[in-house]
């Protein structure tokens, strides 16, 4: 006898789960480099009950799926799964699948009311009910009529959690941020408290809201109780129901026209932030440290690192640098030929410090933009940082697409040269045209924007040394921007 699984991956998102992840189903959804079709399927493998596994993505593929099974044993068992539905506990789920072999009826389980999963006995009357009732099949009331030739025993049961209720999305895909070891993040409904053995971050964290401007405050999510213990400490803020941009950005939700929207917003935040006059020489010991000193300190910490010789290799035999330091030699190149010569003006700015997508909260309805996550400071001179640094670290998120990195969406391969490739699904030629517009309006250097965000991916190298594909993402990234910057200044 056998049991075959189908993984319905049709199920249209709600109009406010598109608004975060586009045009994707709930399978494509990503959290934690992965996607949820990924995790089921890595699952339902292992299952030893389960023979076969059959995904339905369209309703076209429907009359496919019909013929692959309509003619099976008529004794075999068919498990349908909405992909809007994942189970909280993996034994629970392969308790109810063991089950699935010995049912002499047809079983609906039911989450919350609505239909997470449903077991048919025989393949003949599972594709006659496919078939009359694919456009509507998380409608309850099409198992329990009594209009319908089949009939199914209702069971309720608490092991799944439905991910096409717009506010259990929104902890499901908010709740997955992927802080740094030394961090916590938890909450509940209302609020959220981030917690971390590093105590001095987290203070840092805190202060830095109270220490800005008052007319500043009001683009940052505000930290409050702040509490610190023997081994750490914590603040709480305000949860705002709202997704973080990285999130949005690596599904291709974020349109153009909303993109531009999001820009006006945040090029105003840029323009407005406070001021100050330095000398030229303190301005180029702030640009010095941020872009040059910190890229040495990390490229030697990287040195250090155990594995540091298998990239060592890669770099030597698969791109068209033969060391490390080669990379380094070119972006310094590129670096004063660019900044040598531009025009500056010699201000320090108070910035947030880490300007990416992961620490934007937007809302184009409301056209609201809330920034956490910054930097930190424990007192005013710490707040203040080169003009540069924040519009770099946007650009990292928008022309560097770093958010694919961190959600493992990026692919190595061997090109027809036998040299690394790197490949990232998203065309970002679009906006990062109307990026350099918004650049160039607001008084800025494109060049020196793109030279920057290259130290910002070479600095961050042994910082993700428990990551090794990503590591080698970032330099290759790093590589593809320099010889994007090489092209852009010979024309």
């Amino acid at each position: 006898m056998r049991t075959i699984c189908v993984y319905d991956n049709h199920i249209e998102p709600n109009v406010f789960i598109k608004n975060i992840i586009g045009e994707k189903t709930f399978g494509e959804v990503i959290l934690k480099r992965r996607s949820i079709k990924d995790k089921f399927f890595s699952f339902i493998k292992k299952q030893l009950v389960i023979d076969e596994v059959l995904e339905l993505d369209h309703n076209w593929q429907i009359d496919a799926l019909v013929n692959r099974i309509r003619y099976d044993d008529d004794n075999a068992h068919i498990v349908h799964i909405f992909s809007n539905f994942i189970f909280l506990n993996e034994e629970s789920m392969s308790i109810l699948l063991r089950k699935i072999p010995y049912i002499e009826e047809n079983y609906l389980y039911l989450c919350n009311g609505m239909p997470a999963l449903f077991a048919m006995h025989r393949p003949n009357e599972y594709c006659q009910f496919l078939q009359k009732y694919s456009s509507d099949l998380q409608n309850r009331e099409i198992y329990l009529s009594h209009n319908t030739n089949t009939s199914f025993e209702p069971v309720e049961t608490d092991i799944f959690y439905d991910l096409g209720i717009h506010n259990n999305f929104l902890q499901y895909i908010s709740g997955g941020f992927d802080s740094r070891f030394f961090n916590s993040v938890k909450g509940d409904e209302f609020t959220v408290i981030k917690s971390s053995e590093d105590k001095e971050k987290i203070k840092a964290e805190y202060q830095f809201y109270h220490l800005l401007p008052d007319y500043m405050k009001t683009w940052f999510v505000m930290p409050y109780h702040y509490q610190e213990g023997d081994n750490s400490a914590s603040y709480e803020m305000e949860r705002y129901h709202m997704t973080d941009l990285a999130i949005r950005w690596v599904h291709g939700a974020i349109t153009v026209e909303e993109f531009k929207q999001l820009l006006d917003k945040v090029f105003h935040f840029i323009q407005i932030r406070q001021e100050k006059q330095v000398s030229q020489a303190e301005y180029e010991v702030i640009e010095n440290k941020l872009y040059l000193k910190k890229l040495d300190e990390r490229i030697e910490l990287l040195k250090k690192h155990d594995q540091f010789y298998v990239f060592a290799d890669y770099i030597k035999s698969g791109t068209r640098y033969t060391t490390i330091d080669k990379i380094v030699e070119h972006y310094k190149a590129l670096y004063h030929e660019i900044t040598d010569t531009m025009d500056k003006r010699f201000v320090s700015v108070i910035g947030h410090g880490d300007l990416c997508f992961s620490n934007m909260l937007f809302n184009k309805e409301a056209d609201l933009l809330k920034l956490i996550d910054p930097k930190g400071a424990v007192e005013e001179e710490q707040l203040w940082t080169n003009p540069y640094y924040d519009v770099a670290k946007l650009s990292h998120s928008i022309c560097g697409r770093y958010d694919f990195f961190n959600n493992g969406l990026h692919h190595i391969s061997l090109d027809t040269d036998l040299l690394f490739k790197l490949d990232i699904d998203f065309d970002n030629t679009e906006y990062k045209k109307i990026f350099r517009n918004y650049v160039e309006n607001s008084g800025f250097s494109y060049m020196a924007v793109r030279i920057y965000e290259v130290s910002l991916f070479l600095s961050m190298l042994p910082l993700h040394m428990d990551n090794p594909q990503k590591v080698f993402g970032f330099i290759l990234n790093a590589i593809d921007i320099l010889g994007e910057i090489e092209e852009c200044l010979k024309k």
